[in-house]
């Protein structure tokens, strides 16, 4: 029984991994765009637990090289030097998106990442997400936002009252859902 908060992994065949392997493996960005007081460069070499010097200087150049960190293209622009209490939502969002690829995970994890934006950088937000997909990155997407769950994903999990309810790709989910519980969820979506 998995309670709010909790995260069940089923794994068959693996072989045991610690629980820091694992972490290691994972990139996390929250609903809450959590950042440390400090630099933006602070904040992306945070993940970085015992690290050397050499690791530290990786994860800044690493920051510096990332495009989305330069927002030129929104009329202005963020140095990794800035203070991060200084930054709108959705450029927190950002610096929390590349604190987590600094860690060059595996596979990355989001949670309702847009949540708490207004809708123009909920936009800014979901490009950047869009960008990790094209670049082939395996990510986990928690989220509310329906017509980006569908441009994204590859395959759509439905979960009801913390069970799954329906799964199937894109197409199968929003064209044709095979549960009246799905089918309900996305009439809400729906306005004549």
């Amino acid at each position: 029984d998995v309670s709010s908060g909790e995260v069940l992994i089923g794994v068959r065949n693996v072989k045991e991994v610690s629980l820091h392997e694992l972490r290691d493996k994972i990139g996390v960005v929250l609903q809450e765009s959590i950042l440390f007081s400090g630099t933006i460069e602070s904040n992306i070499k945070f993940g970085y637990h015992d690290a050397t010097d050499e690791e530290l200087d990786q994860a800044a150049r690493d920051a510096q090289a990332m495009e989305f960190i330069q927002l030129k293209e929104s009329g202005y622009q963020t140095e990794v030097e800035q203070r991060g209490k200084n930054l709108s939502g959705g450029q927190k969002q950002r610096v929390a998106i590349v604190r987590a690829l600094c860690m060059h995970p595996e596979i990355l994890l989001f949670d309702e990442v847009t949540a708490a934006l207004d809708p123009e950088m909920v936009r800014e937000v979901l490009e950047v997400i869009l960008n990790l997909a094209d670049q082939g990155r395996t990510m986990i997407i928690v989220t509310h936002e329906m017509q980006f769950a569908r441009a994204v994903a590859d395959r759509i999990i439905f979960l009801d009252d913390g069970e799954i309810n329906e799964e199937g790709t894109p197409d199968q989910f929003f064209d044709a859902p095979r549960t009246d519980r799905a089918k309900k969820f996305l009439q809400t979506f729906t306005f004549e």
